[in-house]
């Protein structure tokens, strides 16, 4: 919906951006309203279409109110579940420190990149559009497993291979959440129903004379409905902008000292 190069921008100039946009087309349109259908002519017929009116601007700020707090709770939560997954890399580069395996520093080192490729190439690559996993973590972890089966075919006895191929599994598992995560995004067939509600809010401002005061108070209005939306609409990319998800997390795994 925004234009790739707009998410180069600080998200403070977008949500300003889309204000003055809304604040405009808010202004312009019961112009148009007015010129098309003209002012209400009878008491009764401007009643009712100030109370659908009222009710259609309620319904509005409601719908909007909840995507916007269903898509920051869905950010915050992801940031946690970064947070988890770095942990457990963390966690098993800790329990291969005391692993006396001829495998477990080449294991380590290994880690240690994989913990690099996810927050140097794929937070770059679930930001793009499509978003997609790393390649270059993929390979990495392909070679993990493999030292995981060779390790659990010599070493039949200690488990240690099958336990590392257990956790190598559930990190794969954990990225391909992410990956679920960062494609999800507010069905179109919404924003055209929003768009459609908002046009014929608009259409039904039946005043043919409009003051001052009542300019600024409905660009205001329509100023921070489009706020709303800009603020959805950075939620929704939780691994580009300027608001986006810290990699830090792993960032910090892969400076890992080699005990």
């Amino acid at each position: 919906m925004i234009p790739d190069f707009l998410w180069s921008l600080p998200d403070l100039v977008l949500v300003g951006l889309s204000f003055g946009l809304f604040a405009a087309l808010g202004l312009v349109l019961p112009k148009v309203g007015r010129r098309l259908c003209g002012r209400m002519a009878n008491e009764p017929e401007t009643r009712l279409v100030d109370r659908t009116q009222r009710g259609l601007r309620a319904f509005l700020v409601f719908l909007l109110a909840l995507t916007l707090n269903d898509v920051r709770e869905k950010f915050v939560r992801m940031d946690g579940e970064a947070a988890r997954e770095a942990g457990e890399i963390k966690l098993l580069h800790r329990q291969l420190e005391i692993d006396p395996s001829p495998w477990s520093k080449r294991e380590r080192e290994l880690l240690r990149d994989y913990a690099g490729a996810i927050a140097e190439d794929e937070w770059k690559s679930l930001g793009a559009r499509p978003p997609a996993l790393s390649a270059r973590a993929d390979e990495i972890l392909a070679e993990l497993r493999r030292l995981a089966k060779s390790r659990a075919m010599t070493e039949r006895g200690s488990g240690e291979g099958n336990d590392l191929w257990t956790r190598l599994n559930e990190l794969e598992d954990l990225r391909q959440a992410r990956l679920q995560k960062a494609q999800a995004s507010t069905a179109p067939l919404f924003w055209i129903v929003i768009g459609l509600m908002m046009v014929l809010e608009c259409l039904m401002t039946t005043e043919s004379k409009m003051t001052p005061r009542r300019k600024l108070t409905l660009g205001g209005y329509y100023g921070c409905l489009g706020m709303i939306i800009s603020l959805i609409l950075i939620f929704e990319r939780p691994f580009s902008g300027t608001t986006r998800l810290s990699s830090e997390p792993f960032r910090q795994v892969a400076k890992l000292p080699d005990r």
